[in-house]
């Protein structure tokens, strides 16, 4: 018994977060920041609409929550594609627009807080179009199975009466392609989405690869297994 408690000791102090999410994102993740181990230069950055945990030797969020609402999605803000490079991300771990450029003509700058979720201001808008919120994704991925995975949970909120808590993000497995000035290419995508009211979890792990729209519900796996992926305890059991 006090071997088993040593143990869970160990397992748990090498488990760490900053709490920024917890303390100054109020009201953007259903159950608070997951528990998952930082890398040196690893940040919890808040935005208006959506919280990050972003990691600094890919440059790039590994987790964006949101609190999607009927609200957000049916605002007068229109896109205008303003991508921009977030002042909040430490010096020398931000993905530059020069990063990008590198792999332009196989991958999209891909939002994880989209766009159509970010309707409720100009500002609000231009926030979701910050460098830290994009992974650099496979084009056919991001404007086809991706977009119609963001279009179900917008259906889904505009359907059910209720809102809903989504987490998305980026896995760098071992051995992912770096591009630019260090920018990682993430080998998995996977999103989380919650019914608030119910607190019916659906999730998500798929490849950062062309796929058929079609073959989504392929993709749909449980919790455990992103959390398997990106070694991080989402606390939603």
């Amino acid at each position: 018994m006090k071997y088993l408690a040593l143990s869970m000791f160990l397992l748990f102090s090498s488990v760490a977060f900053s709490g920024e999410i917890d303390d100054k994102c109020k009201g953007l993740t259903a159950y608070g920041t997951p528990q998952y181990q930082a890398h040196p230069g690893d940040q919890e950055i808040c935005h208006e609409n959506y919280a990050i945990i972003y990691r600094c030797d890919v440059k790039s969020p590994v987790a964006v929550f949101e609190h999607l609402t009927a609200e957000d999605m049916s605002g007068p803000a229109k896109r205008k594609d303003n991508f921009y490079q977030d002042a909040s991300v430490t010096p020398g771990c931000s993905a530059t627009l020069a990063d990008f450029a590198t792999v332009s003509k196989t991958h999209d700058r891909g939002h994880l807080s989209p766009a159509a979720n970010n309707t409720q201001s100009p500002e609000v808008m231009s926030e979701s179009f910050s460098l830290s919120n994009m992974l650099a994704q496979v084009a056919n991925n991001n404007r086809g199975i991706w977009k119609q995975l963001e279009i179900q949970e917008r259906a889904a909120v505009a359907t059910s009466g209720t809102d809903y808590y989504i987490i998305s993000g980026g896995v760098f497995d071992k051995g992912h392609p770096v591009t630019g000035n260090g920018l990682g290419i993430p080998t998995r995508l996977y999103k989380i989405i919650i019914e608030k009211n119910s607190k019916k979890v659906q999730a998500y792990l798929l490849p950062n690869t062309a796929l058929p729209v079609a073959d989504l519900p392929k993709y749909a796996v449980p919790v455990a297994e992103v959390e398997k992926a990106t070694e991080m305890k989402f606390n939603l059991q």
